[in-house]
């Protein structure tokens, strides 16, 4: 029973890990390709969004910041 439980633990763990990589993949693509050819201004406009939503803004930066470690 353990062997399964580890098993269906480590399928889970990948999945996971795949969503993650997935969110990261289509975040920078969205920072890079939302505003044509100025990935700054991608960047300045993803910051100047978490700022301008208040505690949810907070709240998605900090979602953010956990998937990059």
């Amino acid at each position: 029973m353990a062997d399964v439980s580890s098993t269906v633990q480590g399928v889970v763990s990948g999945i996971v890990s795949l969503i993650k990589g997935l969110i990261v993949l289509f975040i920078f693509v969205n920072i890079l390709y939302s505003t044509g050819f100025d990935p700054v201004g991608g960047i300045i406009d993803l910051v100047s969004s978490f700022a301008d939503g208040g505690f949810a803004g907070l709240l998605a930066l900090l979602v953010f910041v956990s998937f990059l470690g």
